[in-house]
């Protein structure tokens, strides 16, 4: 939930940045905030998928939302913003995507595996 509230932080702050170079050190602590958040969620789906023996697809998404998450800060330091705009709803959907998926597991209380 952490990711999912960095990318609203990001999403509310990049109008003002590109219109009137307003929020532009709040987006970019959030842009820092994304790459910690995102990498702990890779790390901790991981784990999870590691001991659980299901869930790879969703710390693939959430690897490749780590890296990404350099690339979108990457394209948002040059001219390319026509790009930085699409990879922002991708970082969106990949974040809440993972949320939606991580909320909606059971766990068995007894053994701590998922329910199927």
């Amino acid at each position: 939930m952490a990711t999912v509230g960095v990318v609203v932080v990001l999403f509310v702050t990049a109008g003002s940045v590109v219109q009137v170079q307003r929020f532009l050190d709040i987006h970019g602590y959030a842009a820092i905030a994304l790459h910690v958040f995102s990498g702990a969620l890779s790390l901790s789906l991981l784990a999870l998928a590691s001991q659980r023996k299901h869930g790879w697809w969703a710390a693939g998404l959430a690897v490749v939302l780590f890296a990404y998450s350099f690339v979108q800060a990457y394209l948002g330091k040059t001219a390319s913003l026509y790009m930085h705009i699409p990879g922002s709803l991708m970082v969106a959907a990949a974040s809440i995507s993972l949320a939606v998926w991580l909320l909606a597991q059971r766990v068995d209380g007894r053994n701590g595996s998922p329910v199927r």
